[in-house]
């Protein structure tokens, strides 16, 4: 049994556990905590502890999903972040899959500066109007934010049946059910019953169109009046040239957390293949070049499901260049932006390994290239692909193409996946038994 397996356990049983002054605590119902357990629970002292550190850090918060902690022990969001490690750590992109539990639904739900761009709009936008809200989620924030701000009528629509009870739960505690109706159905094939003059939704991801919210939200204008309005309003995803410290590309690796949601992906797809991998802790400082757009989605109108795009960058300074960051800008309302490397989201940026190893370059040396997203074959989620050259000052070319798969049937087809998978640290062994974290 794994770590992550035992604290399933343990939830799946009602007990809690937490830090606090550095020892780890439980609470559990008399006759729960069997010896057995209590055991088990000791034997894994120091993994827990160190489960649930790494847990803080990626959710800002001194809570694990299925913990109880006393309000005194948490900690300020400034706090974790004058604490937050900074090496590199790798994790996949999850947002695109169907992996989704209460650890990564209690990252979105607390992610308050996500929340405090979207509440700016709301509250701007919402106002006695009747709101559509794509994809809800089991703690329907955004359609709570929508109630707070004095909306006429919400129509929340969740395709998942156990987020879906989840949030009915909530909004009946919260006595909020006579503002908000949920519906229970895929957003591209449920109806509502009348048209919205506001659609939200938080349906991209650390590329915006990961999640296929191009497809999606095209869908959902049919729930639009004629002068409806979508939030978020546009999604930006930036793209840059990058070198990486030595210490992480020599030995690139998953901790415990990020490869259990690995091998959840893998578990649901069927196979390991070369996923998007995404960049926690990403130092600023690596970035070497101008940045360009990779993906622009405007969601004020219908948007084109697959392009085509010119990029053109600048090195800055004499480096190597190991590959591009891609990173997202969301434009929640026009003058507000989240941009997830000036400041810590529950978004991560995408990192392509292009050139492993990496390549020379200088100042002043040039990237042309095309960048294009294509619809996989679900006719949902894009396969992203960057080909062009780096021209260097003395007209000397380096021709290069990357792409990057939702899921295509590829595995270690890069230098740097093949030295990520080379220790098999993940158990490849796929069935048909899909556990989830913290349920």
């Amino acid at each position: 049994m794994t770590t992550v397996e035992f604290l399933t356990l343990l939830n799946g049983l009602s007990i809690k556990i937490w830090i606090e002054n550095d020892q780890l605590r439980y609470r559990a119902l008399k006759g729960i905590m069997t010896s057995d357990i209590k055991q088990e629970f000791v034997e894994r002292k120091t993994e827990i502890l160190t489960f649930l550190k790494q847990a803080k850090d990626i959710i800002g918060d001194n809570r694990l999903v299925a913990d109880v902690i006393p309000q005194k022990n948490i900690m300020s969001k400034s706090q974790v972040e004058c604490q937050k490690p900074s090496q590199i750590e790798l994790w996949p992109s999850v947002a695109e899959f169907f992996v989704y539990d209460e650890f990564l639904y209690y990252a979105l739900t607390n992610d308050q500066r996500r929340n405090h761009s979207y509440k700016l709009a709301i509250n701007q936008l919402v106002k006695d109007k009747v709101v559509v809200d794509i994809g809800t989620g089991k703690d329907a924030i955004l359609a709570r934010f929508c109630a707070e701000a004095n909306a006429q009528k919400i129509y929340a629509i969740e395709m998942s049946e156990k987020s879906y009870n989840l949030a009915k739960a909530c909004i009946n505690n919260l006595g909020l059910s006579d503002k908000i109706t949920l519906i229970l159905g895929d957003a591209t094939k449920v109806n509502i019953p009348e048209m919205a003059d506001v659609c939200v939704s938080e349906i991209v991801g650390p590329i915006g169109g990961v999640e296929g919210a191009a497809v999606i939200l095209n869908n959902a204008r049919r729930f639009l009046k004629k002068d409806g309005v979508m939030i978020p309003t546009r999604s930006i995803t930036k793209i840059a040239s990058v070198c990486l410290p030595d210490e992480f590309l020599h030995n690139p690796g998953f901790t415990e957390i990020p490869a259990y949601y690995t091998h959840k992906i893998f578990e649901q797809v069927g196979y390991p293949f070369d996923l998007r991998l995404c960049l926690k802790n990403f130092p600023k400082s690596s970035i070497i070049s101008t940045s360009s757009i990779f993906e622009d989605l405007n969601f004020t109108d219908a948007i084109d499901i697959e392009y085509s795009l010119e990029v053109n960058l600048t090195i800055l300074k004499d480096s190597r260049l190991d590959g591009f960051l891609v990173w997202l800008n969301l434009h929640t309302i026009e003058g507000e932006v989240i941009d997830v490397i000036e400041h810590e989201y529950c978004w991560l940026p995408v990192y392509f390994p292009v050139f492993c190893p990496g390549i020379q370059a200088s100042e002043g040396d040039k990237i042309e290239a095309i960048c294009s997203g294509l619809l996989c074959d679900n006719n949902l989620n894009p396969d992203y692909k960057i080909e062009g050259s780096m021209i260097r000052k003395t007209g000397e070319k380096i021709n290069f193409k990357y792409s990057s798969y939702h899921y295509r049937r590829e595995f270690k087809q890069n230098h740097f996946y093949e030295l990520l998978f080379s220790q098999n640290v993940l158990d490849f062994s796929i069935n048909n038994s899909v556990t989830t974290a913290m349920t």
